[in-house]
């Protein structure tokens, strides 16, 4: 007899960093909801990674790998879905961390709206500390006006399912987590938003050489602030708050400036239904799999064939 199945299944794509990816495995298990599955899937590792998941010891975390590198989190995530027995899907990437009740504020969420998927807000710590808040779009519904880190979301398996898989990043203008949100958005698939903060997303394109330096320091730091300080979040806001008010302190340069013309474009995209995510995607790299590619670059990989 088949064990039942759990009602969210989390799916983590990782690749040769064990060292950062046990502090994101250690967050899930202070979850305070508990009924989830997790599916790490390896993009061909060759470090130690199995070994990290296996120290755990718990039946709720299972680990794949694959043979041939994909060279992007698409290909595993992929193989976790196929994989994943729950009702509602939660995507983590390997270096990122979730509060406690991430999970049951992204359940509560999509049960109560009667979304197809919805995503909470995080705070994306940048090399040089100027923290920033993710999936803070202008109203409760998605708009692909900024980039809504997979993290962030929790989705029905069915819209999944019925999307179609992630992309390889040679098909897409933006890196295919946004692809896939794009798809939803042009189906008309419910996107709701959480305003609530529950992730951390420490950046590793901000970070050159990150992968080949195999740096998990910040990683660490952030895992035992989360656990020990009590008022960790408020803390964290406040700082990105004061950071904007001290640059807007500039609110009539040119800068600011051209970054008001660059958002009135992208509503006015949004409302003729041309996604502004994309728009600026093939501007920067003029080709689909630009984007991987440079971000490869930058975080020490060798670049994609």
């Amino acid at each position: 007899m088949e064990p039942r199945a759990p009602l969210v299944s989390i799916i983590t794509a990782t690749y040769n960093r064990g060292n950062v990816l046990c502090y994101t495995i250690a967050g899930v298990r202070r979850s305070r909801f508990t009924d989830w599955e997790m599916i790490v899937v390896g993009d061909a590792c060759t470090d130690d990674t199995e070994e990290r998941v296996a120290s755990f010891n718990d039946s709720r975390i299972r680990f794949f790998n694959l043979e041939k590198n994909f060279g992007d989190q698409g290909g595993p995530n992929n193989e976790g879905l196929r994989h994943a027995r729950g009702r509602y899907v939660a995507y983590l990437s390997h270096d990122d961390l979730w509060s406690p009740d991430h999970l049951q504020t992204a359940l509560t969420g999509i049960e109560e709206s009667g979304a197809d998927l919805v995503f909470t807000l995080g705070i994306a710590v940048s090399a040089g500390n100027s923290n920033q808040l993710l999936g803070a779009v202008p109203s409760d519904c998605y708009q692909p006006i900024i980039t809504i880190p997979a993290s962030l979301w929790m989705a029905r398996r069915e819209l999944l399912v019925e999307i179609g898989p992630w992309k390889h990043p040679r098909e897409c203008y933006v890196s295919p987590s946004q692809d896939l949100l794009l798809r939803a958005w042009r189906a008309g698939k419910k996107i709701r938003r959480i305003p609530k903060p529950t992730v951390i997303a420490i950046q590793a394109g901000s970070r050159p050489g990150v992968y080949a330096r195999r740096e998990f320091e910040e990683d660490r730091a952030y895992f035992e602030r989360m656990r020990d300080e009590a008022d960790f979040w408020e803390k964290e806001l406040l700082n990105i708050a004061l950071h904007r008010s001290i640059s807007s302190e500039d609110l009539l340069t040119g800068a600011h400036f051209r970054r008001g013309i660059i958002n009135l474009l992208k509503r006015i995209g949004v409302k003729f239904g041309i996604a502004p995510v994309e728009l600026v995607g093939y501007l920067l790299y003029r080709r689909k799999g630009g984007f991987i590619n440079s971000w490869r670059r930058r975080i020490g990989l060798s670049k994609l064939d």
